[in-house]
């Protein structure tokens, strides 16, 4: 692959007191600085530290001691305090006699070597909280603290089925980090919900609903949460009937931020950085039972978010590209679409802007194939499942199904 350092480039730059995008101009640095994934990973989650085993202190006898002759001990005093005066006037003698000693010779001070200052990626998360996304880098935070687990392609991470062929454990699922009323407060989330809602007497929606329902038909009614005694995978997996995708992987909002003639649309945002794109889901909250008529009906149902916290690409794809970072910016070079289709090469090369050896001076290019480097060489770091809680909702219209 051919060298391009030096050549000059157009990027944005966060500005992270405005929210925004600043236009920049740098250079592709050169090929030996790079990502630094050398950093000791964190303590695991879960895992106590060992303590130290407790010593035994043990009590070592007083060693005996020979009974002196005081005659003895007098002589050998005499001796040793007249060696002392003879060595004495001796040392005194030589020093008289010696020539003055030269003056050392001035020393020279070490030149400092500049350097330049590592970007390692889990430095990433604390650039996140400086562009105002908190949650998304306590998240990112998790995930190098996690156990290894990741599921080795698209399907199976749909599945939740990790690198041993099994399912996720149950310490990778997350059901506590992130609020649905949080992510109500951003207006796609709203828009999809609205949609969300609006699907719900499709054909496909009916007959889910029919699917989850009818094994309880002989009951008077049912509710869902009590029947999965609050076991939201288990509540997902049995009642769930209908869902909508929220768009927003950081890939996306570059792709469409240069899209649309490089307009200055704001920085991506906590929900971006914490779920990317995400799926809606509705699931039954509440339904009762019309045995003359042989229907269900459903009065009240569940919202949630379900989220797979990962960095797995698809087979045969280039990694995704995740935007380049230092330690308090993100940073999108307005041509890595191109880059990526005519397979230059360039991406994988920092963005240098002025003084290399200044504090964020070089931006880093990070892809989804280095968090999986990371886990390679560290045997850590764990792909998760990310649900919210619920919102419960009230339907205007019951829902009637036939069993």
């Amino acid at each position: 692959m051919p060298s391009q350092t030096g050549e000059k480039i157009d990027f944005r730059k966060s500005n992270n007191f405005m929210r925004s995008w600043s236009a920049q101009t740098g250079e592709i640095f050169r090929e030996d600085i790079a990502l630094s994934t050398n950093r000791a990973p964190p303590p695991m989650r879960g895992r106590l530290a060992a303590a130290p085993a407790a010593q035994k202190s043990v009590e070592v006898p007083a060693r005996r001691t020979a009974k002196q002759d005081p005659y003895v001990n007098t002589v050998r005093g005499a001796i040793h305090a007249a060696e002392a005066v003879s060595n004495a006037v001796g040392g005194l003698q030589h020093w008289l006699n010696s020539p003055p000693a030269p003056p050392p010779p001035p020393k020279e001070k070490p030149k400092p070597v500049q350097t330049v200052p590592p970007f390692d990626i889990q430095d990433i998360p604390g650039a996140m909280r400086k562009i105002g996304a908190p949650v998304g880098a306590d998240l990112m935070d998790k995930w190098f603290a996690g156990a290894l687990n990741y599921p080795p392609t698209p399907a199976d991470e749909r599945n939740g089925i990790n690198q041993n062929g099994v399912p996720y454990p149950p310490s990778m699922f997350d059901t506590t980090s992130v609020k649905i009323d949080w992510v109500m407060k951003f207006a796609r989330a709203q828009k999809g919900r609205d949609y969300l809602m609006s699907q719900f007497e499709t054909t496909a929606a009916r007959r889910e609903l029919s699917k989850s329902l009818r094994p309880f038909r002989n009951r008077q009614d049912i509710w869902p949460w009590l029947e999965c005694q609050g076991d939201i995978v288990r509540f997902h997996k049995d009642f769930q009937f209908q869902q909508a995708p929220v768009e927003g992987t950081l890939s996306q909002k570059l792709t469409q931020f240069i899209t649309q003639s490089l307009s200055n649309e704001g920085l991506p945002d906590d929900l971006t950085c914490t779920l990317g794109s995400f799926n809606l889901y509705a699931a039954v909250s509440y339904a009762w039972f019309d045995h003359k008529k042989k229907l269900a009906i459903v009065t009240h149902v569940s919202i949630y978010v379900k989220d797979n916290f990962t960095f797995t690409d698809e087979a045969g794809n280039a990694s995704q590209y995740l935007g380049h970072w230092s330690r308090s910016h993100v940073a999108i070079v307005p041509a890595h679409q191109t880059a990526a289709m005519a397979n230059i090469g360039w991406l994988e090369y920092p963005v240098a802007q002025g003084d290399v050896h200044a504090k964020d001076a070089v931006v880093y290019p990070v892809k989804n194939s280095d968090f999986r480097a990371w886990q390679r060489k560290h045997n850590q770091g764990g792909d998760f499942v990310i649900y919210t809680d619920r919102i419960t909702v009230k339907l205007a219209t019951p829902i009637e199904v036939a069993l």
